[in-house]
């Protein structure tokens, strides 16, 4: 029977292909640890080289083929890998974080403001309103409400802080 002048060698079986492969395995990580700059991804590049040299194993031939095959592999697969997170967007940190709160209405908001207005003591609330809704000085405050002035600030003080809190 004649042939091609394309004669191919015998290929390796399994077997001896996941030994040559296990063998390989320390050099083409440090190949890819080399391209990879440290350790970020070198499990997932060593990972994916070798899943795609053993789906490619027919081709392999040892009399020509070795280390400098696997590393080549390796570095179309280090390609790959970097291509790929080019092209995928950064996460955005509220997109993955926790679910923002539903915004309450604004009717919503008027009832709790009136509820926790109503729970503070009456020279706290009436204090409060004048500085912040009123825009009245704390001397004017403390006037009109015959306080001394650092009185009138320990007031909002605590009013602000009983305002913070949450309802019980």
């Amino acid at each position: 029977m004649p042939t091609t002048g394309t004669a191919r060698a015998t290929t390796i079986d399994d077997d001896a292909f996941s030994a040559f492969l296990q063998q390989s395995q320390p050099a083409v990580r440090a190949f890819v640890r080399r391209l990879c700059g440290g350790a970020h991804d070198v499990d997932d590049i060593v990972q994916e080289t070798f899943a795609k040299v053993w789906r490619l194993r027919r081709g392999f031939d040892p009399a020509r083929n070795g280390l400098a095959w696997l590393r080549q592999a390796a570095f179309r697969s280090f390609c790959d890998h970097r291509e790929r997170a080019r092209r995928t967007p950064e996460p955005r940190p509220d997109v993955h974080g926790e679910a923002s709160p539903e915004r309450p209405c604004a009717s919503e908001l008027r009832d709790e403001l009136q509820h926790r207005l109503g729970a503070l003591p009456t020279i706290e609330r009436e204090l409060l309103l004048g500085f912040h809704r009123d825009g009245l000085s704390l001397r004017e405050l403390a006037t009109r409400h015959a306080l001394p002035v650092n009185t009138v600030k320990s007031h909002l003080h605590r009013a602000r802080r009983r305002m913070q809190r949450s309802p019980s």
